[in-house]
């Protein structure tokens, strides 16, 4: 039997293995789905802020659904690159391809944001608003 995709991350440490812990993936899914919400709100006058928030939407519902079925982030540097992995992983239906597929590009665009000092503007912000609702509902329909 050939080993499924998650087994594979784990095997090349990308995620580990630990005890699944629903209560507190709800907690951290709440908060991503209160970070959609909010940089929806912001989003015309500070795209940078709501980009920022929509992004951390998508990675907090990531690793939520990683908590509630039992794997986190494995140690060493790229923690973000490695949650974008799972989240293509985890979460390979073809109606989500293009969400899932647009949060690498939203990692590059927060970090340029983060440490280049680019200024996205509100289109940006409202792509990344569209992507991360997609995502958390998926994430809130998945762990319900």
């Amino acid at each position: 039997m050939a080993p499924s995709e998650l087994e594979l991350l784990v095997a090349d440490g990308v995620i580990r293995e630990i005890e699944a812990d629903e209560a507190t993936a709800r907690v951290e899914l709440a908060t991503a789905r209160k970070h959609v919400d909010s940089a929806a709100e912001v989003a015309e006058s500070d795209p940078n802020g709501a980009f920022q928030l929509a992004y951390d939407a998508v990675r907090k519902a990531v690793v939520a659904h990683m908590r509630a079925r039992g794997f986190r982030i494995g140690s060493g540097p790229g923690a973000h690159i490695k949650t974008g992995r799972y989240l293509v992983t985890a979460f390979a239906e073809p109606s989500l391809a293009a969400h899932v597929g647009a949060f690498e590009d939203m990692r590059r665009l927060r970090n340029q944001s983060e440490y280049d000092a680019l200024l996205l503007d509100e289109p940006d912000a409202h792509d990344a608003i569209g992507h991360a609702h997609a995502i958390v509902a998926a994430v809130e329909r998945d762990l319900a």
